[in-house]
């Protein structure tokens, strides 16, 4: 019996890191197991053999995503790591000196990669909505594996407790009282678009990024993973753009060209 929930366990592991990159430790094994049966239940399978059947068929993809949405975590807040949000508020001025494409396009593109249910571009939205010069537009791009994940981040409704590290002041001018909670106001939603997107697969944008947010999104990944990924990412930014990673993060022992500023601070 052992020996069997071994051999699952490998087969549902490497699954999800030939389509994912998310690579499941040993000491993880127990709790990724009871997601994979709990997402069992709810696509109303029979047995891990039948499972990983529609999993690895060739109409997967639904049985897939709802693996996903069960596997992954949503662990998010607003303003959360504050001193990446008072970096960008103490030097917007160093950040268009060194990436002179912002003032000249009249525009600022960010990407967050791995957003969540949207707390962390809520936040960037707010924070350069309050501090950039009027005529520079805000374009953020939000995508993340978890489908039901950007389906509440598109609804852009928080609970009271979501929003405790909002200041108040922010709060009032950005979001409206619904209910039990909080809603996002037009005007902050407008300036973000939700997107499903797995950061594995090969992606092409009109035009690169003068901002990366991809913060503890790569812990959930090996050392090779995180590599190949913060190359992708220093491809799709501008020179002179900045790529903001955790703080539980590093690019030790990765071969990159970025510079660095600070910690869990690049720039291209």
């Amino acid at each position: 019996m052992v020996e069997l929930k071994d051999k699952y366990f490998k087969e549902y592991s490497d699954l999800i890191y030939d389509k994912t990159g998310i690579f499941v430790r040993e000491n993880k094994r127990q709790t990724f197991m009871m997601k994979i049966e709990k997402s069992m239940r709810r696509m109303k399978m029979p047995s891990h053999e039948e499972y990983l059947m529609y999993l690895k068929g060739n109409n997967s993809k639904e049985y897939f995503q709802q693996l996903v949405n069960d596997i992954t975590t949503n662990t998010t807040e607003f303003f959360r790591e504050k001193e990446h949000f008072h970096f960008i508020k103490k030097n917007l001025s160093f950040i268009m000196e060194n990436n002179r494409r912002i003032e000249s396009a009249k525009e600022i593109r960010i990407w967050c990669a791995g957003c969540s249910t949207g707390q962390e571009s809520v936040s960037l939205a707010i924070l350069l909505k309050e501090y950039l010069i009027r005529d520079i537009q805000i374009k953020i791009l939000a995508t993340d594996i978890d489908s039901e994940a950007i389906k509440q981040a598109i609804k852009g409704e928080y609970s009271n407790s979501d929003c405790e590290g909002i200041p108040k002041v922010l709060l009032n001018r950005y979001f409206d009282k619904v209910g039990t909670g909080f809603s996002v106001k037009e005007e902050i939603r407008n300036l973000i678009r939700y997107r499903l997107f797995n950061l594995m697969e090969e992606y092409r944008f009109k035009k690169n990024f003068d901002i990366i947010f991809c913060r503890n999104v790569m812990i959930y990944f090996n050392n090779n993973v995180q590599e190949k990924l913060v190359n992708k990412f220093y491809r799709y930014l501008v020179q002179g753009g900045l790529l903001f990673i955790g703080h539980s993060e590093s690019l030790l022992n990765k071969e990159h060209k970025y510079t660095y500023i600070e910690p869990a601070l690049y720039m291209k």
